[in-house]
């Protein structure tokens, strides 16, 4: 990324930020592809403990409702992680620009990333198997790589930065 002319140069550290940020939310990508696959994988278990629970109820589901509604919440999340990622994105590029704002959401999601990745490390997971270790491996890089990219970004060098002035 070419900052516009005139403006002041992206400091190495806030470069190097924005850059583990790309890396963190391809991560992320293949974190949730992983997550997808297993829950796939399991679509006829879930599928089955959904008409279970609503035996019981007024509206009762059949096994082809309860196939198609988890087809179809799997969906949807998928189409919602990307878009979450497509926003993390774009306030990686506000980062890029100077943006203290965009250095604070970021700084937070990162504490979020940390505690995802904590679970993962002492095993709090649904997903076993090769799609489990995926999940978790990639969830445990995404928090370092943030963690390194909030380090860079409060650094001294990177400080005058984010202050308000002509960019």
């Amino acid at each position: 990324m070419i900052p516009p002319t005139g403006a002041r140069p992206v400091p190495e550290d806030v470069r190097t930020s924005c850059q583990l940020w790309c890396a963190a939310l391809a991560l992320g990508v293949v974190q949730v592809v992983a997550v997808l696959l297993a829950q796939l994988g399991q679509r006829g278990e879930l599928a089955r403990e959904m008409v279970e629970r609503a035996a019981g109820t007024a509206q009762p589901v059949t096994l082809a409702q309860a196939r198609l509604q988890v087809l179809v919440g799997l969906t949807v999340i998928a189409l919602l992680w990307l878009a979450l990622n497509g926003a993390g994105a774009a306030v990686v590029y506000q980062l890029w620009r100077g943006k203290n704002w965009a250095r604070a959401v970021l700084t937070g999601y990162a504490f979020f990333l940390a505690l995802g990745a904590g679970l993962a490390i002492i095993g709090k997971s649904t997903l076993s198997g090769v799609a489990g270790m995926v999940a978790g491996g990639a969830s445990i890089v995404q928090a370092v790589l943030a963690g390194g990219a909030v380090f860079l970004c409060h650094r001294i060098d990177s400080e005058p930065f984010f202050r308000p002035g002509p960019r």
